[in-house]
């Protein structure tokens, strides 16, 4: 059985081994190469704390406070954007209607569908996560990683929000 860590735990481990790392609540696992992601933004900036937004077919919200990771939050929203053949255009209106109204995502998603809004599917599906996430990027030094259309997304919906994020 593979080796794992629970958080709180150093980025980059004292041992030198790498793994994942594991939570109870919420139940997750940051796999070792978002780990490296959140450890190599931090030996470019060792005094930094807040939250990474690490992006990808899963994304990661990983709060970070003296070299260490403190929790995490996971999210399948680019995998049930690929289900519904979303494209990686977003819609910030729908961002902010699904931020204001999580519980209605299954019917913005069917008014998505019907409309063919170009980014309207991904939109919701992103403001359904930050709504989900808010305490992880509510008035907190924010910093997206990850690179291309899903990672621009990502920081024009935050921003949108007037959340204090930038790119890493």
């Amino acid at each position: 059985m593979a080796k794992l860590e629970t958080v709180p735990a150093t980025a980059a481990p004292a041992d030198g081994v790498w793994c994942d790392l594991t939570q109870d609540a919420p139940l997750g696992r940051l796999p070792v190469a978002e780990r490296k992601k959140v450890a190599n933004y931090l030996s470019a900036n060792s005094d930094w704390d807040g939250v990474l937004c690490l992006t990808g077919e899963v994304s990661h919200w990983v709060q970070v406070s003296a070299g260490e990771i403190v929790s995490f939050q996971s999210f399948l929203t680019i995998r049930l954007a690929q289900a519904l053949t979303a494209d990686n255009a977003v819609s910030l209106e729908a961002v902010a209607q699904s931020v204001a109204r999580p519980e209605r995502l299954a019917a913005h998603l069917r008014s998505a569908e019907l409309s063919g809004k170009n980014g309207a599917v991904l939109g919701h599906l992103i403001g359904a996560e930050l709504a989900a996430a808010r305490a992880y990027w509510l008035g907190v030094d924010l910093r997206v990683i990850g690179k291309g259309a899903v990672a621009d997304a990502y920081e024009s919906a935050l921003k949108e929000q007037a959340a204090m994020v930038s790119r890493a």
